[in-house]
Order: structure tokens, then sequence, then C-alpha cells
């Protein structure tokens, strides 16, 4: 695959166009990857709303019937379930890895398979995340792209 980046001064936005000797998988995941990249999230952090670009949210946590965007420093609750942000996110690089878990896989730095089918993640930030074993062949899935 080659990328190509063109300026064009008589352009008044941005405009990605894809070449390609066939339309296929692929293709769709690149153009799923510009659409998305620009998906906006609301939080509410200590009462004041927040755009929340979905590249900085680290995984959403549901706790207590609310649910929470965790970002690299602040903790974001925001106004979705989260079978809702799983449907949502289906083409990004989020994915469901435990019932009340749905993590950025783009935040993954490695992972270490455990006993009865489990994986754990360690995030860039240090965290560490369980992939239970219900979810960890849709992981591996997507995790290969």
């Amino acid at each position: 695959m080659k990328v190509k980046v063109v300026t064009n001064d008589s352009l008044n936005e941005i405009e990605v166009v894809v070449n390609c000797p066939k339309h296929d998988e692929q293709v769709d995941r690149i153009v799923k990857a510009v659409e998305t990249s620009m998906f906006n999230i609301m939080g509410k952090l200590r009462g004041e709303n927040y755009v929340l670009n979905i590249d900085d949210i680290y995984y959403f946590e549901a706790v207590d019937n609310r649910v929470f965007a965790y970002c690299e420093k602040e903790i974001y609750e925001v106004n979705y379930k989260l079978h809702d942000l799983s449907l949502l996110l289906a083409q990004t690089s989020f994915l469901q890895t435990a019932r009340t878990i749905v993590l950025n896989i783009k935040k993954i730095k490695k992972v270490n398979t455990l006993v009865n089918g489990r994986i754990l993640a360690e995030l860039t930030n240090g965290e560490k995340m369980i992939i239970t074993r219900v979810y960890a062949q849709s992981f591996k899935t997507k995790l290969r792209g």
C-alpha cells in the first residue's frame, strides 16, 4: 500500500481518495478508519461536558449502571450503554473484552496468554486489562486486522 499526500490550496476541506485495483475488505477497513478517526463522543467531568476523540480513549467501563471513558489522565462519564458503544464502535479499534469493558486495541503495548484462555493486555499507560475467555477469540481476530 502506498500513501501519498497532495497539497491543493484551492480546497476548502480535506479530501481523501482511495485508489485501488479492487474494492475489498482492506479498502473497507481503510475507509472506516478514516471516517472514524474524526469520531467524537461527549463526556462529562465535574459537571462540564467535553468532546472526546475516540483515539484518546483507552477503554470504556460500565460501573453501577453508568459508563465511563478512561483517557490518559481523566475519567469521563458518557451517556451510552456499553452494548450501544460496542455496536457503534464495531468498525473501529474498539472491542468488547469483558462483560463491563470495551477496549481500544490501539492502546495495547503487549499481551500475554493466561490460564483458562484469558489474555492479559498491558496498555501504553501501564494499566493491565484482562480479556476474558468469552471475548478472547474475537480479540485475536481483531488484533490480526
